[in-house]
């Protein structure tokens, strides 16, 4: 068999292409380009949000230990939470972003049957629903919270 030489472009890309296919690695320089400032940023949090369930399916599915996978991606949601509960008690956290997040987690749910980690997944998304529920049990310094 003829086997092609990995040139160092090649293995450049293929480190890019996994970083890329890492919702945790993703959510991380999205959350660092912001500088801090996260209620500005909410729009595009949104998008990173709307973004999760197909990177679950990628995560979840795409990797050699999918178990790992859904643990990255689990995490990457894990951050995005620590910014939503950063945002809430100030009373800058839009009604939009949690209805992103809750929209999300809905439709990971029904991804989690196309993986092989599901049951891995599935109690992620508990978990992270369950934390949703109770930052918006949780008072917020604002009446204007969720505006």
């Amino acid at each position: 068999m003829f086997a092609l030489p990995i040139t160092e472009t090649a293995f450049r890309a293929n480190a890019v292409l996994k970083q890329i296919m890492n919702y945790n690695l993703s959510v991380l320089k999205f959350l660092a380009s912001l500088n801090g400032s996260y209620s500005e940023g909410q729009p595009m949090l949104r998008t990173y949000i709307q973004l999760a369930p197909s990177y679950l399916l990628i995560d979840g599915s795409k990797k050699d230990d999918p178990e790992t996978g859904v643990a990255q991606w689990a995490l990457g949601f894990e951050r995005i939470m620590d910014v939503l509960a950063a945002l809430h008690p100030t009373g800058q956290l839009e009604h939009a972003t949690v209805l992103a997040v809750r929209d999300a987690l809905a439709e990971c749910w029904s991804n989690t049957s196309s993986i092989q980690a599901s049951q891995t997944a599935q109690d992620k998304i508990k978990a992270t629903a369950a934390r949703l529920r109770k930052l918006m049990d949780q008072p917020d310094s604002s009446s204007n919270s969720l505006s």
